[in-house]
This record gives C-alpha cells, structure tokens and sequence, in this order.
C-alpha cells in the first residue's frame, strides 16, 4: 500500500502536480514517519516549489531516517546554492560525486560554487570533469564558459556557450549567455539596445536576456530601468528570486513605497533569505514605517522556521506600539 502511495506521489511530481505531490507524501508519512524514500522526495518537491529551507528540513529527517544517498546530497546541494550558502553547498555536491552520482550536473554546481568563492583554479577542474563526464550534455560546456568569461577569456567563453547552445538549442540560459559573451566588447548602451532588440523578437520569451539587461541597466546607473527589466523576466507571479532583485532595484531607485510592498511579499514566502530579511527590516526603518515592520514580523513568526529567533529579537527591537 505504501509502495503504491510513494508511486502515486511520484507521478504527480512527475506530472507537475507539485501541491498534489505534498498531500500524498504527507499522509504516506503520517503513516510511516521515516519513510526515506518518501521524505527525500518530499524534499525534492519543496526544491521545486521554490522552498529551499523547507527542503533542508526534509532532507535532515531523510538522512537521519536513512542515511545519506547521492539523490538527497544533491538535492542539499541545490537547495543551500538556492540560498546562497555557496560553501555549504559545494561539500555537498562533493559528497553526492562520492556517493556515486556520475551526472555533469553536481560538478557543474560544484565549479559554480567555486567561481562564487573566487576559487577560479577550482572552479575550472571541476568544470572540466563535468564536460568529461557527459561531453553531450549542455551543462558542463556552460559552466566553462562561465570559467572563462570571469577569467576574461572572451573567445574562449563565447566558443563554450556556442557548443551548449548546439546541444541544447531550447537551453535558454545557454543561449543568453552565448548573447553576452558576444555583446561584451561593445558598449554597455549599445549593448543594451541589442538586447532590447532581442527581447522584442527572436528572444522575448527568455528570461535570462531579461536578467543581463537588468544587470546592464544597474551597471549604467538606471535602477529604475533594472527594476523593470527584473519585472519582465518574470516566469510567472511566483518568481521570488526576479520579484526580489526587482525591489531591491526599486529601493535603490528611491521607490522605497514600492519596494516595501514587494520585498515584504517575498520575504513571507522565503523567510530564510537572511539578505532580504535584513534588507527589509532597513528599509522599513529608513521609512520609518515601524508599526508596518512590527505587523510584518509578527506574520513571518508562524513561517520562519529556524529564522524565529531572529525575528524574536528584531521584535524586541521595536518600541512598543503606541
């Protein structure tokens, strides 16, 4: 009965039923606690729905239950690169290679990883074993180009992305990139006016062109132009991490209003963002918006998880309301 509860969960994940998923596992699990299997995939599904703390806590109770496996040390992988939390996340795309995992995708991160932690010599190693390890794969041919493009070897770069994009044709991270290394000789206005040619035509739907001209726009000084370059590279309204950047171009831009809105949002649905929870608790008090702050991290306390403690003393902060 178990097996085919597990089954049934599956099919939905694969399906794209993501919320369907959750109610499955979890009344698997009210019935079996340690299930490993099943709170692994739990896990994998809150990566999924953007939820990269929850799936932490998932895979803690996974690996006490069962150990840990390639599948669950990947899956902590990419939820602490999710959070940021570069160093964390490189030993543990190290510890899915040692498991077994043979795909390019956790070297791929791993030099990833690398490059964040300005460890270029890593980074390059690492790389190059993904494109060893799955030659026709996208993944590791775009990593290197990520190598070379921070080491200034823009020939190099451009030659990598343009073999990802041959593999994978439909990758549009692949091609966004191969359009920046091309573009990067030119000037950043001119630059700009190529990508907006591309997001009105053969690239309007790839979000990742968005995001380079939102960085663009921020490199030329235009905090309101990044701000609307984040809002159209939204996938949809759930997209935290482009809603995110979005506010935080906004607060830069002076529209503190605006920005508040936003990133309060966001923070109640990733209370785990230690960046944006204290960017938010800044700007709220450069508003002087304080009873606004006190109400937001009275309704983060029921969501924040390990984060309750910060918002306990950020609370006794607060004078009191008037």
């Amino acid at each position: 009965m178990q097996r085919a509860q597990l089954e049934r969960a599956l099919e939905l994940k694969r399906s794209g039923r993501l919320d369907e998923a959750v109610i499955a596992l979890e009344a698997l699990l009210a019935e079996e606690p340690r299930n490993a299997p099943a709170l692994a995939q739990l896990a994998h599904i809150q990566l999924r729905r953007r939820r990269p703390a929850d799936a932490l806590t998932e895979l803690d109770r996974a690996e006490a239950a069962g150990g840990a496996t390639a599948f669950t040390a990947r899956v902590r992988g990419d939820a602490l690169y999710r959070l940021g939390r570069h160093r964390d996340a490189a030993a543990a795309y190290e510890e899915a290679d040692a498991l077994g995992d043979r795909d390019a995708w956790p070297v791929a991160q791993l030099a990833r990883c690398r490059l964040r932690e300005n460890d270029l010599d890593g980074a390059r190693d690492a790389a190059a074993r993904a494109v060893e390890r799955e030659p026709e794969a996208a993944a590791g041919w775009v990593v290197q180009g990520e190598v070379a493009f921070r080491a200034g070897e823009i020939a190099v770069a451009e030659e990598r992305f343009q073999r990802a994009h041959e593999l994978a044709p439909d990758d549009q991270y692949a091609y966004a990139r191969l359009v920046e290394a091309r573009l990067v000789q030119l000037e950043p206005e001119e630059r700009g006016r190529e990508l907006e040619v591309l997001l009105r035509s053969s690239g309007r739907e790839n979000r990742f062109l968005g995001a380079a001209l939102a960085r663009l726009r921020r490199e030329l000084g235009d905090d309101a132009g990044a701000a609307a370059a984040w809002r159209r590279t939204r996938r949809s309204g759930d997209d935290r991490f482009a809603r995110a950047q979005e506010g935080y171009a906004l607060r830069r831009a002076g529209k503190l209003d605006e920005a508040a809105v936003l990133l309060r949002d966001v923070l109640l649905e990733d209370p785990a963002d230690v960046v944006l929870f204290r960017t938010y608790i800044s700007l709220q008090r450069q508003r002087g918006e304080l009873d606004e702050l006190r109400q937001t991290l009275q309704d983060l306390l029921p969501v924040a998880g390990p984060r309750r403690g910060a918002v306990y003393g950020e609370l006794r902060k607060l004078p009191g309301p008037d």
